[in-house]
């Protein structure tokens, strides 16, 4: 896949910036020599120096003084122009790898599972939560065993079959969970994202869980009950904001690789651009055609955009 034209120009303009900042700079040192020199000609103090000589070497020294202030004005327009180019080359290249990259548009797919993973564990969290209350509620049938009032019949059957529906919704979301982790592995496997991974959840497979409990006699039952309940409080309180950040994790260390893959890429095509997209010219004329097309079309677009957000109806007079 060719790089596209808009690509093409863009780094063509960081090649010439290159080359200008590599002049500026060579100047640079040249007058820093420069000024060693002429420092070394400064006249004796006093009446042992002629106004002629005192004349000539503030003339001398003013000149080297105005170059410099010259070069950093220079330098200082480059600077503005390259924090605009540059940024410009990365969005810009970022597009075309999602495109042209088999490893950018894996990553895409991987991300895309991450996100979604992230999105499910809330209602996971919240899941696991209403798991809990209705232990809870189960848990109360159990207490006739050491000695409080039995809940009748129909209440313990209740309480069983909202804890074994919620069970089944949980385990629903633990698969779906699970499934997204399975799908971005299955995208990651031999490439430079290998190594991303999710947290493991702490609690599925609830369902098997309650139908053991509901064959356990209560005094067995009633401690396998409540340290579930606490397990699920616990994840909720303590472990959700640990999914979330491996989730983070997960998708910085994509973004990491991500640049990674394109500062590389974007290496060979500076080279490319030196050795192939530039001619030379004259530094001030490259600064003021770059300045016009980006730093000023820039600030004049946005300008525009304001006008246009304040007077949505302008464009009509």
């Amino acid at each position: 896949m060719s790089l596209p034209d808009d690509v093409i120009l863009l780094l063509r303009d960081e090649a010439y910036l290159d080359l200008c900042r590599t002049a500026l700079s060579e100047a640079n040192e040249r007058l820093v020599a420069e000024k060693d020199q002429v420092a070394q000609t400064r006249p004796p103090f006093g009446l042992l120096a002629t106004k002629k000589q005192k004349e000539a070497f503030e003339a001398s020294m003013q000149n080297l003084l105005n170059n410099k202030a010259g070069i950093a004005a220079r330098l200082g327009k480059l600077d503005a122009i390259e924090k605009w180019l540059k940024n410009a080359i990365h969005d810009r290249l970022r597009e075309y790898l999602r495109q042209a990259s088999e490893n950018y548009r894996r990553s895409a797919k991987i991300a895309e599972s991450i996100k979604a993973w992230d999105r499910l564990i809330e209602h996971y969290g919240e899941q696991l939560l209403a798991l809990a209350r209705n232990i809870k509620n189960v848990a109360v049938s159990f207490l006739g065993a050491a000695g409080g009032t039995r809940s009748a019949f129909s209440d313990r059957a209740q309480a069983f079959a909202e804890l074994r529906m919620g069970a089944d919704n949980l385990d629903r979301t633990a698969l779906q969970l699970d499934s997204l982790s399975r799908t971005m592995a299955m995208y990651a496997v031999n490439s430079p994202y290998k190594d991303v991974q999710l947290a493991e959840l702490p609690i599925k497979g609830v369902v098997a869980w309650v139908d053991a409990l509901a064959l356990k006699h209560d005094r067995e039952a009633l401690p396998s009950a409540q340290e579930m309940e606490s397990d699920a409080r616990v994840v909720v309180a303590k472990r959700l904001s640990d999914f979330h950040a491996s989730a983070t994790a997960a998708l910085e260390t994509i973004a990491r690789i991500e640049g990674k893959e394109l500062e590389s890429y974007w290496e060979v095509l500076r080279a490319h651009a030196l050795a192939h997209y530039v001619q030379e010219r004259d530094v001030d004329e490259v600064l003021n055609e770059l300045n016009d097309r980006y730093v000023v079309a820039t600030i004049e677009r946005r300008q525009r955009l304001i006008e246009s957000q304040s007077d949505p109806y302008g464009h009509e007079r």
